[in-house]
C-alpha cells in the first residue's frame, strides 16, 4: 500500500463523519461478526500487504476498547484510558469504526462490504453521544498507528537470473512474473528481531544430510510413488487445499466457547494477526536470504545428482525460494496459537470445504506434526526446511505471547 498522505486521512475522517447510520438492528456479538468481516473484505487484498492490513486494524480495534476498560498493556502509540467523568462511548462503534478506517483504505478490499457493515454496526447504537464517542476513539486509535506505520513499503521481488549451481534455487518455467512480496521495507509489529529466528542455513548441497532428504522426498513426494500411504496422501491434499473460512470456522467456535468480551476477541484477533505478519515477514526475508532449490530442481533438474528427469511433485511447488517452509511455520505457530491463545488443548478437528475432508488429532501438536510432514508429502519441501520453519513458528508465536497485549 501506498503511504497515506495527510490529505487522505483528512477526506477519510471526514466521509466517516457524513456516514449517516441506516435504521438496522445490529447484530448481538459485534466482535465475533467483525473477524468475518475482515477475513471476507480483505480475501482479496494480497499476501502481505492483506496482513498488515489486517493486523494494524485489529490493534487499533483493541486499542480503542482497552481505552474504553483499560485490562491491558496497549499498542504504541494508542489513545490514552477516558477520564471517568467522559461520555462513555459505545464499544460497538470504537471496534467499527476501528476496524473501517484501516481497511477502507486499501484498494483492493471490499469497500461495499465494509460501508454496510459499518453502518449497521452504528445502526445499532441507539445512544447518540454513545454512538459519537465510540466512532472518535475508533478513528483516533486507527489513525495513530496508520501514522506511526505510514514509511512501511512493499515491493514485488522480480525475476532475476539465479547461478546455475548445486542447490541454489531458480525460477520454474511455469513460474509467473513475479514470486513474491518483499518484506524488506516492513518492519515487524510483535517480535524484537526477524534475523533472531535465523535457524542457519539447509544442508550443504553433495552433503550426506542434503542426499537424505533428497531421497526422502524422491521416494514419497513424487506425483507416482509407491511408498507414500493413502492417508499421506489424503493428508497432503488437505493441507494444501481448502479456505481460510474453514479454519477461521474452527476458532470462531472456539471463541464463542469461552464467552469472551469484545475487548478480548479484539486482543485474540490482533495476536494471531501480529504472529502471524511477523511470521511471514521471517520467512520471506530468509527464503530470499538462503536462496535453497526445490526438490523438483534438486531431482528432475539439469544439476540434480543421479538425475530423474521424469519425476514430479505430487504437488506444484509455489515460486518461492524453498528454505525455510513456510507451510511448516504455519503448523509451529498453530501449535502453540491453537492451545495458548484459542484454548483448544483437546481434540480439534477440521473440515476442508473443497475436497470434503474431515480430519480429526488428539490436540494441536499432532495437528502441527502432520501439516508439517504434508509438505515433504505433497514433493514441496526437504526436512530441514520443514524443521527450521516449524522452528520459527513456535519461536514468533511464543515471542508475540510473551511480549504483547499483556494484563497490566
Amino acid at each position: 500500500m501506498a503511504r497515506p498522505t495527510c490529505r487522505r486521512l483528512a477526506c477519510l475522517s471526514l466521509a466517516l463523519a457524513l456516514i449517516a447510520p441506516w435504521p438496522l438492528v445490529a447484530r448481538a456479538d459485534a466482535a465475533l461478526d467483525w473477524m468475518a468481516t475482515v477475513d471476507e473484505a480483505t480475501a482479496k487484498v494480497p499476501g502481505l500487504r492483506g496482513e498488515r492490513a489486517r493486523t494494524i486494524a485489529w490493534l487499533a480495534a483493541f486499542n480503542a476498547l482497552d481505552a474504553i476498560d483499560p485490562r491491558y498493556r496497549p499498542y504504541p502509540p494508542a489513545p490514552a484510558a477516558l477520564p471517568a467523568d467522559a461520555v462513555k462511548p459505545s464499544r460497538e462503534a470504537a471496534l467499527a469504526a476501528a476496524l473501517y478506517t484501516v481497511l477502507v483504505l486499501d484498494a483492493d478490499a471490499d469497500q461495499a462490504l465494509l460501508v454496510r457493515r459499518y453502518r449497521d454496526t452504528l445502526a445499532g447504537v441507539k445512544a447518540p453521544g454513545e454512538r459519537e464517542a465510540g466512532t472518535i476513539l475508533g478513528q483516533q486509535a486507527a489513525l495513530m498507528l496508520l501514522a506511526v506505520r505510514s514509511t512501511d513499503r512493499l515491493g514485488r521481488i522480480e525475476p532475476r537470473p539465479s547461478p546455475a549451481a548445486l542447490g541454489v534455487f531458480v525460477e520454474a518455467p511455469h513460474a509467473k512474473a513475479s514470486r513474491s512480496i518483499a518484506a524488506a521495507g516492513l518492519a515487524p509489529f510483535g517480535i524484537r528481531s526477524v534475523l533472531g529466528f535465523d535457524p542457519g542455513p539447509p544442508p550443504a548441497p553433495g552433503s550426506d544430510a542434503a542426499l537424505r532428504e533428497i531421497a526422502e522426498v524422491r521416494a514419497l513426494g513424487g506425483v507416482a510413488s509407491a511408498r507414500r500411504s493413502g492417508d499421506q496422501t489424503a493428508a497432503a491434499l488437505f493441507w494444501v487445499t481448502g479456505e481460510s473460512t474453514d479454519y477461521a470456522a474452527v476458532l470462531k467456535g472456539a471463541l464463542e466457547a469461552r464467552k469472551l468480551d469484545a475487548l478480548d476477541v479484539a486482543r485474540v484477533a490482533a495476536l494471531d494477526a501480529m504472529i502471524s505478519i511477523d511470521a511471514s515477514i521471517v520467512g520471506t526475508t530468509l527464503k530470499e536470504r538462503y536462496l535453497h532449490w526445490r526438490p523438483e530442481s534438486a531431482i528432475a533438474g539439469s544439476l540434480a545428482v543421479d538425475r530423474d528427469v521424469a519425476w514430479q511433485p505430487m504437488v506444484r511447488a509455489p515460486n518461492s525460494p524453498e528454505y525455510p517452509s513456510t507451510g511448516a511455520t504455519a503448523a509451529g505457530i498453530y501449535e502453540v496459537e491453537l492451545p495458548r491463545l484459542f484454548g483448544l488443548d483437546g481434540a480439534i478437528e477440521l473440515n476442508n470445504g473443497q475436497t470434503q475432508q474431515a480430519r480429526r488429532w488428539p490436540n494441536a501438536a499432532a495437528l502441527a506434526d502432520e501439516f508439517a510432514a504434508s509438505r515433504i508429502w505433497a514433493g514441496a519441501h526437504f526436512r530441514s526446511a520443514i524443521d527450521a520453519g516449524r522452528r520459527v513458528g513456535r519461536g514468533v508465536a511464543s515471542e508475540i505471547l510473551e511480549r504483547q497485549l499483556l494484563p497490566r
